[in-house]
C-alpha cells in the first residue's frame, strides 16, 4: 500500500499538482480524482444519504438536524430523491426536462422546466429556488479543481476505519473553512463520510455519511417521473432573494 501512494505522489506531481505557494498533497489530490472519475462513469447508481447539519436556527441558537435521502441517479439526465427529517418529508424527481418537488407533510408539489443534465439542474433549481441537494459537490465533474482553488491545504492523513470499512481519509483547509473526506479503500473509490466545518464565530457543520451504494443496477424511466397523489396541490414557488 505505501509503495502505491508513493508511485501516485510521484505521478501526479509530474502531471502538475506540485504547488508552490500551496501546501497540496499529490496523493489525495490522486484519490479525489480517481473517486470523481469512478462516479463520472457509472450509468446509474443508488445509494442513502445521512446528513447532520448545525446552523442557526429563527431564534439566533445553534441547532443540529438529522436528515436521510434515498438517492437514484442514472445519467445523465434522471434523478429522483426522496428526503426525511427534520427539514420534513420531501421528494424530488427529475425526468430529463422538468424537476418536481413534493411536500408529504403538506400535500402540494411544484413542477418547473429543467437543464438537460443533473448537474445544469442541481446548479439551476439551487440558484433559483434554493433547493439543497444531499452531497451535490462530490458529484460536480470539477471537484479536484475546486478543492485547489479554494484551499490552501489539501493533505492525505491515511488509512482509517469508519464502520468496519477502511477509508482513504483527505484533510483540506483554508482560513474560513475545514473540509474532511474519506473515501473507500475499494476498486470502487467510492465516499463515504464528509464533513465540513466552519471555523468562523458560528461553528457550522455539515456532516454526512453515505450508505448502501449500488452500483450494478437497472433503473427504469417510470422512477423519474412524478403521479400526484390524490387531492394535491399544485403550488407555485417564487425565486428566492
Amino acid at each position: 500500500m505505501k509503495q502505491f501512494l508513493l508511485s501516485l505522489a510521484f505521478i501526479v506531481t509530474l502531471s502538475g499538482y506540485a504547488q508552490t505557494d500551496k501546501n497540496i498533497d499529490p496523493v489525495a489530490m490522486s484519490l479525489i480524482d480517481k473517486m470523481g472519475t469512478v462516479i463520472g462513469s457509472l450509468e446509474a447508481c443508488s445509494f442513502e444519504y445521512h446528513s447532520v447539519d448545525d446552523s442557526p436556527n429563527v431564534d439566533g441558537l445553534l441547532e443540529r438536524k438529522f436528515d436521510s435521502h434515498e438517492v437514484f441517479f442514472r445519467g445523465p439526465d434522471r434523478m429522483a430523491i426522496h428526503s426525511r427529517g427534520n427539514n420534513g418529508n420531501q421528494g424530488y424527481w427529475y425526468n430529463g426536462e422538468r424537476i418536481t418537488w413534493f411536500s408529504f407533510d403538506e400535500n402540494n408539489y411544484v413542477t418547473v422546466p429543467a437543464p438537460e443534465t443533473i448537474i445544469k439542474t442541481i446548479d439551476s433549481v439551487n440558484t433559483v429556488f434554493g433547493m439543497r441537494f444531499p452531497a451535490a459537490d462530490l458529484f460536480y465533474p470539477s471537484l479536484g479543481d475546486d478543492i485547489l482553488e479554494n484551499f490552501d491545504t489539501v493533505h492525505y492523513a491515511g488509512i482509517k476505519s469508519l464502520e468496519g470499512v477502511d477509508c482513504y481519509h483527505i484533510i483540506a483547509e483554508n482560513d474560513t473553512m475545514n473540509f474532511q473526506l474519506w473515501i473507500e479503500n475499494s476498486m470502487f473509490y467510492l465516499p463515504k463520510k464528509l464533513v465540513i466545518i466552519n471555523k468562523g464565530g458560528d461553528h457550522e457543520l455539515t456532516e454526512g455519511t453515505f450508505e448502501n451504494w449500488d452500483t450494478n443496477l437497472s433503473l427504469p424511466d417510470e422512477i423519474f417521473e412524478f403521479t400526484p397523489p390524490d387531492n394535491a396541490d399544485l403550488i407555485s414557488i417564487m425565486p428566492k432573494n
